[in-house]
Parts: structure tokens; C-alpha cells; sequence
């Protein structure tokens, strides 16, 4: 299937359609933040607003099986439809249709009548219609009508702007500007959000009448910047690594990449000493870890020399779990930022990096991430000190 457009919180924007229905606990019961099953929810919505998809997602997993223990199946079906939300917007239909399925068996428990049943009927078939969107669009039609069938008020907007986007991607542009035109509110933001995470282009309604697409205006810090030089790497021969096992993951497509450090200090800036500590991290990866070589695909050292790690052909170890490693490029700036600060050379050195993956790999600033931010259990990594700086090269404000 054609991934999702991963644009960070569209699909959090979406989901606020049906909030108020969660508010009035007709999908997440009594569940509050203090509750266990509520603070998750809590920790899951921050994720959300922060666009960090994933993270929500597990987030919202968590809640659902607190709420599976807590014998509460209102709040576990919205949850679990949270969650499908977030996977969808993560670029993981897989994912996202396991949690369709366990919501649907859920809502068959659930009287017929109830509002409850036809909130969560809506929710599906909407979801149901955006994993269809691209492979097979008449089934997405077919799920986005019977969406219409259960949606009142302002969950009309949604589903209508859904039909609208489907029949712009087939061509029809009439259809498309009557089902918009539907809308209780045609101008709502909620219309460019969910062609974002659909991934319609305006070129879909400009080839339609032959017409050349004109270029969409760059959004600051969310396009991938101009192609950048990428800078030298010094490759794995010139620190000595042994051969990766077997038990490695080939890499998927590259939709993200996350800033680490290593925490640890080197005696000095000599490419022998870093060298060395490099060995000493794949080592460690290898024989305590278990894992097929070193985590990171990239160090950076003090005196600025960009090291290739584990080869770009694998998936890395580094993110905290095999589905935050999916897609995902690791990068290791050697040192401790929680009490030191990273040096001129390394800032320049992460710039180019980051500069050049992101061209090479079409990737918004926004899909940079550190490792405090993309996992959810918690990690001072990579301390404050890199913290900021990546916060700044993400607005554009970085001086090295």
C-alpha cells in the first residue's frame, strides 16, 4: 500500500472532529488524568499535539490495554481508534488495521442503538476508507458513503471533504467541488489537513485539464531543504569494525532520522581516540546487546569527522524499539550533553549531515527528531545542550 503522507499532527486535527464525543465519555468512558488509564491518555495526547505520531500511537496502545484490564470498552474502543489514527499518520496502514479490526469486534458487543456503536461505526468506516484511499478507491467510496450514512453535525465536514479529495484523485472534478461545497464549513482547515495525510497532490486536479502544476511555496521548516552537498564520512574501514551478523533488518524506506549522543567522553580529538571509542560502542552493541553491529548509522566526533556506523542498508538499533528503528537513520554525536556542549565542529558537521539526508531522502525538518522526543518511556538522551541545538537547526536558526 501507498504510505500516508506523514505531514506531523494533520491526522491529530482530524481526530478533534470526533473530541467531543471522547469529552462526553461517549468513546473513552470515565477515564480522566487521574486515572492510570487517563494519565496514559494524557501522555498520548502531548505526543499528538507534538506531531510525534508513533509515539502516540503506542501511547494510545497502552491506554487501550489499561482500559481492557479496567473492564471499561468504551474507553478501550476509542483508544484503540486513537491509535489507528496515529498509525495511519506514521506511514503504518499494517498497524493501523490490526486496531480497526479488535475496535470492530469490539463495537459488535456494544448495543446496536447505542451512540456509542454509531460513533465508533463512523470512525471505522472512515478509517477503513483512508486505507483503501490509494489501492482501491471504489471500496473507499463505498466506506466514506456509509461513514455519511452514521455522521451528524460537524462530523459531516469530515467525511464529505474525504468524498471530495476521492473524487479528485479519480478525476472528477466537479464531483470534487460539489461533495467540498457539501461541507457545513467549505473553508475549514480541516479540508487541506486531510489532503496532507492523504497524500493528494494538486497536481491530481491540475493534470485532469492538461494544465502543468505549478510548484506549491516552500512552508519554513517543514520542506526538505535544497539539495545540499553531503559532506565527507570517513567509511567503517577507517575504524576498524568487524562485519555485521546476521541477525540484522533491511532498512525500509528512510522517513525519519533521530539525534542521540553517546554519553560518554573522549581523552582527546584525535581521530585515533575516536576511533577507538567507535570500536568500543560496536562491541558493546554486539556482545552485551546482541544486536548484528553498532546501532548508529553515523558518529560525529568533537573535531567535527562524520564516521559511517552500521551501513545505511540495514535498520538501525538505536530509537528504542523495532518499531521506532523502522525507517529510521541514527545519528551519534560523541560526547555527554548533559554537562558539556557540543563543539563548533560537530554543530557544522550536524548541520551538513542533516541538511544532506533530509534532501536525499525528501524528509521535512519536522521528521528530524532526538531521542527524548520519539521515545516514549523516557531518556534524558541526547542531553539539554544538544537538545537545543537541534530545536534551532528545526527553525532555521542554528549558527555554527
Amino acid at each position: 500500500m501507498r504510505q500516508m503522507s506523514r505531514t506531523p499532527r494533520t491526522l491529530f486535527r482530524v481526530a478533534a472532529v470526533f473530541k467531543c464525543f471522547v469529552l462526553c465519555g461517549f468513546l473513552s468512558g470515565c477515564a480522566s488524568s487521574g486515572d492510570p488509564v487517563g494519565a496514559i491518555a494524557d501522555r498520548a495526547e502531548q505526543s499528538r499535539e507534538q506531531g510525534h505520531a508513533g509515539a502516540a500511537g503506542r501511547q494510545y496502545e497502552q491506554a487501550a490495554r489499561a482500559a481492557l484490564e479496567a473492564q471499561d470498552s468504551n474507553a478501550q474502543l476509542g483508544y484503540l481508534l486513537d491509535a489507528a489514527d496515529c498509525w495511519l499518520a506514521d506511514g503504518k496502514p499494517s498497524i493501523a488495521k490490526v486496531h480497526v479490526g479488535t475496535a470492530e469486534r469490539l463495537i459488535d458487543r456494544m448495543p446496536a442503538a447505542s451512540t456509542r456503536a454509531r460513533v465508533g461505526c463512523m470512525r471505522v468506516a472512515c478509517l477503513r476508507g483512508d486505507l483503501a484511499f490509494h489501492d482501491d478507491p471504489t471500496q473507499a467510496r463505498r466506506n466514506y458513503d456509509s461513514a455519511l450514512k452514521l455522521a451528524l453535525g460537524r462530523e459531516r465536514d469530515g467525511v464529505y471533504f474525504r468524498q471530495s479529495l476521492l473524487a479528485e484523485q479519480r478525476g472528477d472534478l466537479a464531483g470534487a467541488k460539489r461533495l467540498k461545497l457539501s461541507a457545513g464549513d467549505p473553508k475549514s482547515p480541516l479540508y487541506a489537513e486531510l489532503r496532507a495525510m492523504l497524500g493528494v497532490r494538486a497536481a491530481a486536479a491540475t493534470a485532469a485539464r492538461g494544465v502543468p502544476p505549478r510548484a506549491a511555496p516552500p512552508e519554513a521548516a517543514t520542506q526538505p531543504p535544497a539539495a545540499a552537498k553531503a559532506p565527507p564520512i570517513l567509511p567503517r574501514t577507517s575504524w576498524g569494525a568487524r562485519r555485521t551478523r546476521s541477525n540484522f533488518d533491511r532498512m525500509t524506506p528512510i522517513t525519519r532520522v533521530t539525534v542521540h549522543h553517546t554519553a560518554t567522553r573522549l581523552s582527546s580529538n584525535s581521530a585515533r581516540v575516536a576511533a577507538d571509542a567507535i570500536r568500543s560502542y560496536q562491541r558493546e552493541h554486539q556482545e552485551k546487546e546482541g544486536w548484528a553491529d553498532i546501532g548508529y548509522h553515523f558518529m560525529v566526533d568533537p573535531a567535527g569527522r562524520i564516521w559511517e556506523g552500521r551501513p545505511l542498508t540495514y535498520q538501525g538499533a538505536h530509537a528504542g524499539s523495532p518499531e521506532l528503528n523502522v525507517g529510521n537513520i541514527g545519528i551519534a554525536l560523541i560526547g555527554d550533553f548533559t554537562v558539556q556542549q557540543p563543539t563548533s565542529a560537530q554543530k557544522k558537521a550536524l548541520v551538513e549531515l542533516l541538511d544532506s539526508l533530509c534532501a536525499k531522502y525528501r524528509l521535512a525538518q519536522s521528521r528530524v527528531y532526538t531521542h527524548q522526543e520519539i521515545r516514549d518511556t523516557g531518556t534524558a538522551c541526547p542531553g539539554p545542550a544538544l537538545q537545543r541545538v537541534v530545536e534551532q537547526w528545526r527553525r532555521g536558526s542554528l549558527k555554527t
